[in-house]
């Protein structure tokens, strides 16, 4: 068994770790994608076996690096960093004690926008400047901040718990997750930012958003694709939702293969998100509200073809606010 395993690792979820965000200009040589592998398998090779866990953000020319680990060993890892000729301008924007938020070695994200390198550094230097007045802010947080493109909404409200509400939407089949995003894009004349996120092995998962000014608060809606609720840098972020909605298919096993997934994201969870339920019949409501009821997680239901993006919104959006129609 190796450090990471035995002292700072999944099992070790809420140890006290040393925790870095930095941003840096990005020195690209040749694709990004390439060179994010590239910093991946060297991240792997030493970082995990010294317990040090890594999200890596790619976005507008620029990296954004979130580690964790034990002091000594995030303290040789930054001082290796800072010579890496893949980046250049490092600056530290967070430092701090606490526990462990990322429960695995590797995450990592590509934000496709239409910011240029200028935007983002407009963001870093905004944020740094908060932060050394003396501002707190947790590593999600600075994550969402640099994350997030100046013009949307709640680019500036991500420290702010009572603006904001946020929602992650994923579907047992297919891409009506996806779906409902685009749809609310196109009637709320709102922009779609995407996402690519990988962890240390396997596939590459999808997930797009959209944020809009809902009677007074900012909404959130994440479409993820359902195997991304595994990652790493995922799970750092299910605290902040509200809900979990679960887009249910006529298949009762892709129903059960979707709830394994989401409820072993929730069950280290102190206060999970709750979950709402969408299918099309109230039958296939009963296994997954089962399950949930097993693992002591609040459940909402109600029916809508999820496939039809504005009826199924039209069920969920009364549900979000706390209310049910009659």
């Amino acid at each position: 068994m190796d450090r990471w395993e035995e002292e700072d690792g999944a099992a070790g979820a809420g140890t006290v770790v040393a925790r870095v965000v930095y941003a840096s200009r990005a020195e690209a040589r040749g694709g990004i994608y390439a060179q994010m592998e590239s910093i991946r398998a060297s991240a792997l090779r030493h970082n995990e076996p010294a317990g040090v866990a890594t999200a890596l953000l790619y976005q507008a020319g620029w990296f954004v690096q979130w580690k964790e680990g034990p002091a000594d060993a995030v303290l040789r890892i930054m001082d290796r960093v800072a010579t890496d000729p893949r980046h250049r301008d490092l600056r530290t924007v967070h430092r701090s004690r606490g526990p462990r938020l990322l429960c695995g070695p590797w995450s990592m994200a590509i934000v496709q926008s239409g910011e240029t390198p200028f935007d983002m550094e407009r963001r870093v230097l905004a944020l740094k400047r908060e932060v050394d007045a003396g501002e707190v802010f947790t590593p999600p947080a600075i994550w969402r901040r640099l994350s997030t493109p100046l013009r949307h909404p709640g680019s500036l409200l991500q420290q702010e718990a009572d603006a904001f509400q946020r929602v992650l939407v994923c579907s047992a089949q297919g891409s009506d997750a996806f779906a409902l995003v685009e749809w609310l894009a196109r009637r709320h004349g709102a922009d779609v930012v995407r996402r690519r996120f990988a962890g240390g092995h396997g596939q590459d998962v999808g997930t797009d958003y959209i944020d809009l000014l809902q009677d007074g608060r900012l909404l959130r809606v994440i479409a993820m694709a359902r195997h991304g609720l595994h990652l790493p840098l995922t799970r750092a972020f299910l605290p902040d939702y509200s809900h979990v909605v679960l887009l249910l298919a006529e298949d009762a096993d892709a129903n059960a293969q979707l709830m394994v997934r989401v409820l072993s994201a929730l069950r280290p969870l102190e206060d999970p998100p709750a979950l709402l339920g969408i299918a099309r019949t109230a039958q296939r409501h009963a296994e997954p509200a089962a399950l949930a009821q097993r693992f002591g997680l609040d459940y909402a239901s109600a029916e809508a073809d999820v496939t039809h993006p504005a009826g199924c919104w039209q069920e969920l959006q009364p549900l979000l606010a706390g209310e049910r129609v009659q």
